[in-house]
């Protein structure tokens, strides 16, 4: 885990604006708060948008608290996102971020987590995906088609022996992981930048209390996924345990052409 002062987290961030805007700037969406009636989000399982502006992905309420109350909730963005050209095979780069709580009202170990992830644009809960699996991984299989970066509550057979964030490549067995330093009702900002020249993905973490963590891994998005993707996230708990996106952001530029035509997305 690496620890960066504010100011070189802001250089950091802007750095990478001014390269993707390079060749134009192209805001897809920005969702400050996600409002009842969005049609631009695509809910699956329990996910539901709260009248507060709050995007739940799993359910918060069980009578009693001490007994399992298994939830599995995904959101994804409504229009598939171009990831690559066909033509080119040119990549596109991308900035998303977005804000989170995670709130364990029963006082008990927190259980599974949460996922922003890219996948196919026809993607769907999986067969066998409750818990541990995040909603993302079918554990009767070993195809499995997306990327993502998971904020994982707790350490399962296949995790390292702790609280994690990790980047994960068609599996949850994660290609990197640094701690995650979770604190019930807190809120995490996050800020994912995918940096196509260099197939470099890169994560900043800052939790409410000011302390920023940084993960970072060469991925080869046009390996691993189709040429127009589903971005969005994906929650489960098996214990009250609610997972809710408060704000949501993605800017992305792909270079259609080998001149300077730019296709917007």
């Amino acid at each position: 885990m690496a620890l960066y002062r504010t100011k070189e987290l802001v250089s950091l961030v802007s750095i990478m604006f001014v390269l993707l805007a390079t060749n134009i700037e192209a805001l897809s969406f920005n969702f400050p708060k996600i409002t009842p009636g969005n049609t631009a989000i695509t809910l699956q399982g329990n996910a539901k948008i709260l009248a507060n502006g709050v995007l739940a992905l799993t359910n918060s309420t069980q009578i009693p608290p001490t007994t399992t109350f298994p939830s599995t909730g995904r959101a994804l963005y409504s229009t598939p996102v171009p990831l690559w050209d066909s033509a080119t095979g040119n990549v596109a780069s991308f900035v998303t971020s977005f804000s989170f709580v995670i709130l364990n009202p029963s006082g008990r170990v927190p259980t599974d987590g949460l996922v922003f992830f890219i996948a196919p644009p026809d993607t769907e809960i999986p067969n066998n995906s409750q818990s541990q699996y995040l909603g993302v991984v079918d554990s009767k299989t070993s195809i499995n088609r997306f990327v993502g970066l998971e904020f994982d509550l707790y350490a399962n057979s296949f995790d390292p022996y702790m609280r994690h964030i990790g980047i994960d490549i068609n599996s949850l067995i994660s290609t990197k992981t640094v701690r995650y330093n979770f604190v019930s009702g807190s809120l995490t900002k996050v800020t994912i930048i995918y940096d196509s020249p260099s197939n470099t993905l890169t994560a900043v973490i800052t939790y409410e209390n000011g302390q920023i963590s940084t993960i970072s891994q060469n991925v080869d998005l046009k390996a691993v996924l189709p040429k127009d993707v589903s971005v969005g996230f994906s929650a489960t708990s098996t214990i009250a345990v609610s997972h809710n996106i408060h704000s949501w952001s993605f800017t992305s530029n792909l270079e259609a052409t080998t001149g300077n035509i730019v296709s917007q997305v």
